[in-house]
């Protein structure tokens, strides 16, 4: 993040001050002891956080069997401690249980919770956490060990204007990737409509097809979509 922002803001860090993760963020360790009166409806594997995305999309439901038992809340991060070269690390906007190869993280009053997914999704705390992993087949790291990664953090004023920025610009990433899936399934409906039509004449691929950068499909019906 300290990288990012001095390439490309001119942002002043003269007050900020070099901190252990453990110094602002704990591993709350609650688990679930009866399901139905906590009320239990999001369950989280390692399955449902995609790599290198700060947002967690997805959740299997209390309908099917789980031996979870692990409790997470809202804003906390859920970082895949295992294997941790995937780089998976979201924040949760539920709460619910996950996997024990998911470590749960909880920002302290000197954090602010809309910061925490961007220190930890980022490439220097995961070369850091795939340093200090254990194993050999299934590599794991600890939150102990994880607790003395070191980084710089802005007074608490100044974290409010740096969230409000970096989720600024998270939003802007987001309505581009809602944007390409709706061209994917537009191109993908006009392909196939012209596939249809076509049937008993023979034609290359390329013919039909062109691709163009960021694996975007362009038809060649005139006029690119």
């Amino acid at each position: 993040m300290d990288a990012f922002l001095s390439k490309n803001f001119l942002i002043d860090k003269s007050t900020w001050l070099k901190v252990k993760l453990g110094d602002v963020v704990i591993e709350p360790k609650e688990s679930v002891k009866d399901f139905a009166i906590e009320q239990i409806e999001h369950v989280v594997g390692l399955e449902h956080i995609d790599s290198e995305d700060i947002h967690l999309r997805r959740s299997a439901t209390m309908g099917n069997s789980t031996t979870f038992t692990k409790k997470f809340a809202t804003n906390d991060v859920l970082f895949g401690r295992r294997r941790a070269y995937l780089k998976k690390a979201a924040q949760a906007k539920f709460s619910g249980i996950c996997s024990g190869d998911i470590t749960v993280m909880r920002a302290k009053a000197d954090l602010l919770p809309e910061l925490l997914p961007f220190i930890i999704n980022n490439d220097k705390f995961f070369d850091y956490a795939v340093k200090h992993s254990a194993g050999s087949l299934s590599p794991r790291v600890k939150f102990k060990d994880l607790a003395n990664y070191e980084f710089k953090l802005p007074p608490k004023e100044q974290q409010a204007k740096l969230a409000e920025l970096l989720w600024a610009m998270d939003e802007v990433v987001e309505k581009e990737l809602r944007l390409f899936n709706v061209l994917r399934r537009t191109t993908q409906n006009i392909f196939e409509n012209r596939v249809n039509e076509a049937v008993g004449e023979q034609a290359f691929l390329s013919d039909v097809l062109v691709l163009k950068k960021r694996k975007v499909l362009y038809l060649t019906i005139g006029s690119a979509i």
